[in-house]
């Protein structure tokens, strides 16, 4: 059985790439898009791409790619390499798309005490933000992400005598923030965030997105591959859909930006690729 899986995996893997180079040539994209909207075609398509096609929802693409992907976000061999993976980036240098965040942060970071790191895994951001922007003395941060992760970022917390960095797996600490930051995360979560945001009593002031792929079209599903390493579901938002949302609860758009140093490839629906991720700064008014 596993023989099975391995094998399936590999042509899945190389079947995606040569529809990743086609989908760079004009007649070739246009001919898989116009295959992939007859019903035959799109049936070729599922059985040729597997795991690696687009998927109506987030729940569609976690079961195709449950038997290639070691159980995802969740399963402890990928945690620990995404681990490993942090533990490099905490030495890095604020990412490009980070100073649009710096921007707006700056001259409001002295009034901000709670904040809230939605999929902040072992607290990167944290390690990242702090030294370049002036937190409070009396400020708390807090991650929210997996059981695995917080005992990572705990540990790795203690190690460098951090004591104002948090963790929780409960939603429900994220009452009376007045941050909310939720970068490299969105697309990860099938709730939508302003829906998560409407059950909050005490709606944080400020909300910072980063690094998500959204889309003006309509929303979908795909498997993002880390080298084979670690594959992971992930949901493309649309950009008017959300912004709307925000606007309904209150929020408004002061800032976006680009965050080109991310893309995200569709490779049976070329013209649905996301070329740059994007970042947004909402206030409640």
């Amino acid at each position: 059985m596993e023989a099975k899986i391995r094998l399936r995996d590999m042509q899945i893997v190389r079947t995606a790439k040569v529809f990743r180079v086609l989908g760079t040539i004009g007649y070739s994209r246009r001919l898989i898009e116009g295959i992939e909207r007859t019903r035959s075609g799109a049936a070729i398509f599922r059985w040729m791409l597997g795991y690696r096609r687009s998927f109506r929802t987030l729940d569609e693409a976690e079961r195709a790619v449950r038997p290639y992907a070691k159980g995802g976000h969740e399963h402890p061999v990928n945690s620990a390499l995404q681990f490993e993976l942090n533990q490099f980036e905490l030495n890095r240098v604020a990412k490009p798309s980070d100073y649009a965040a710096f921007y707006y942060l700056r001259d409001r970071i002295p009034c901000i005490k709670k904040i809230f790191d939605m999929g902040g895994n072992v607290g990167n951001l944290y390690y990242r933000y702090r030294d370049y922007l002036p937190l409070r003395p009396d400020a708390i941060w807090t991650v929210y992400d997996l059981p695995d992760n917080i005992l990572r970022g705990r540990a790795l917390a203690s190690e460098k005598n951090v004591d104002n960095l948090q963790f929780t797996d409960d939603l429900q600490q994220a009452e009376g923030l007045d941050l909310l930051i939720v970068s490299g995360a969105l697309h990860y979560f099938d709730k939508p965030l302003p829906e998560f945001i409407e059950n909050i009593k005490q709606r944080p002031k400020y909300i910072l997105i980063n690094r998500s792929p959204l889309t003006e079209g309509p929303e979908f599903a795909v498997v993002q591959d880390y080298a084979g390493m670690i594959r992971v579901a992930c949901k493309v938002y649309n950009r008017s859909k959300l912004v709307a949302d925000f606007k309904r609860l209150g929020y408004e758009v002061l800032g976006e930006w680009q965050a080109a140093e991310l893309g995200l490839t569709v490779v049976d629906r070329p013209s649905s690729s996301v070329g740059a991720y994007t970042g947004l700064w909402l206030e409640q008014l």
